[in-house]
């Protein structure tokens, strides 16, 4: 299981014999979105909707502010990538694992109407998306916090991304990324 693999194993995040943790009260709100390689399960990401029970990131920090009249917003987070495939890139996957698993999440997010995705990341491990996440158009929301889910000491922010400017990058850039974002592709099938 990659929770393990990688957040147990790899990073020593995981309370030794604390159980299953990766369960929680978000689950019934949550879809996983994965990414094979062959029959292999190499890395997933979290989708979490906005619900009565509120983000995950808000155990932490209030981000009232976020929730403007009309936004619709959900929260990735659990973004977990099998070392070995984590700089690998494949004929199905031409941006790899991590470029497979946003264009699922924006598929996801156009088909659910989602205006705005909130990504909670740590900030002082060598593994951190946030270069890669911000490149893309995720913005700072000045919300910095610790996440005491998990045992990784050190902090963690919110970056936020409007879906609709994500879309309109494709117009102003010829960056061959957002294109890839855009097509077709017979791979991408999410399960609900």
């Amino acid at each position: 299981m990659l929770w393990n693999a990688v957040y147990g194993t790899e990073f020593g995040w995981l309370p030794p014999g604390g159980g299953p943790c990766h369960k929680d009260r978000y689950d019934d709100h949550s879809t996983y979105l994965m990414v094979r390689v062959g029959h292999q399960v190499v890395g997933t990401m979290r989708l979490v909707a906005d619900s009565a029970d509120g983000l995950p990131v808000e155990q932490f920090v209030n981000i009232d502010e976020l929730r403007p009249p009309g936004r619709r917003l959900i929260e990735c987070q659990r973004l977990m990538i099998l070392e070995e495939h984590r700089n690998q890139r494949y004929p199905n996957l031409p941006y790899g694992v991590l470029g497979g698993l946003v264009k699922a999440c924006v598929h996801w997010c156009v088909r659910k109407g989602i205006t705005h995705i909130l990504a909670d990341l740590f900030t002082e491990t060598p593994t951190t998306p946030i270069g890669p996440l911000k490149a893309l158009g995720f913005t700072e929301t000045g919300k910095e916090f610790i996440d005491t889910e998990l045992q990784q000491a050190g902090t963690s922010v919110a970056l936020l991304l409007d879906v609709g400017e994500l879309f309109s990058r494709p117009f102003r850039t010829t960056n061959p990324f957002y294109r890839y974002l855009m097509e077709y592709d017979e791979i991408v099938d999410v399960y609900h």
